[in-house]
């Protein structure tokens, strides 16, 4: 009951609002019942105000709405400037003024260094979540499992240690952006365009420069790469 409640909650919170944001809202649901997400995902969506700033962040001209960008194959969807109002952009982006954190498992970073060269283009980059607000999520989440499961990863990531957080300084998010959803390791049924993750976390991206490799490509050398490692502790 309190599941249904807080979904209706969420609905009635963006009835008459833009088709836009109704769709990003049901999207947002959709992915969370994939996941078995349970009710206090959705709450934390509704406590995060995830809905407001694209009720005026969407630009108007009618041109993009999300079910179409979400349709098309990754590597072919628009930028974000195309259907992103350039204010929420700014903002957004502005939630990493302390910086940004990339989980990883270490065996993958060490093999192939901070990047994912994936994307289509062959560009080198990696998502980035706002490490404050990362931290304060660690320090919210009872289980590892909790945790995995708002940061949108199979809910055994972090069983079995093999974790690292690496965290980049705000003057090496090169390139920081929105993400557009055709970057390497951008999971096509999960990713949702906005900057946000179902539950309510912003994500961005930033460059990583080629000559940070791992061992799988020759090379090791994390001294070179940038950001600095932190162990993973709940």
């Amino acid at each position: 009951m309190k599941a249904k409640a807080a979904i209706r909650a969420l609905t009635d919170a963006v009835d008459g609002v833009p088709i836009h944001v109704r769709q990003l809202s049901e999207m947002f649901r959709k992915h969370g019942q994939k996941q078995n997400r349970n009710n206090s995902d959705v709450q934390n969506l509704d406590s995060a105000d995830m809905t407001h700033p694209l009720q005026t962040g969407w630009k108007n001209d009618g041109a993009w709405e999300p079910d179409e960008i979400v349709a098309w194959n990754k590597g072919e969807r628009p930028e974000p400037e195309d259907y992103l109002d350039a204010d929420y952009i700014k903002q957004h982006l502005g939630q990493f003024e302390n910086g940004g954190t990339h989980i990883y498992r270490t065996g993958s970073l060490e093999g192939y260094g901070p990047g994912n060269n994936m994307a289509a283009d062959g560009s080198n980059t990696t998502y980035v979540f706002p490490t404050d607000q990362l931290r304060d999520l660690m320090q919210q989440a009872k289980t590892p499992t909790e945790l995995a499961q708002a940061l949108g990863l199979p809910e055994n990531f972090f069983a079995g240690g093999d974790i690292e957080l690496r965290d980049f300084a705000p003057h090496e998010l090169d390139g920081l952006r929105m993400p557009s959803g055709n970057e390497g390791g951008t999971d096509p049924d999960k990713w949702i365009p906005g900057g946000y993750l179902p539950s309510g976390i912003p994500e961005a991206v930033i460059d990583i420069p080629d000559f940070a490799k791992g061992t799988n490509n020759g090379i090791y050398n994390p001294g070179e790469w940038p950001g600095s490692p932190r162990p993973f502790s709940l």
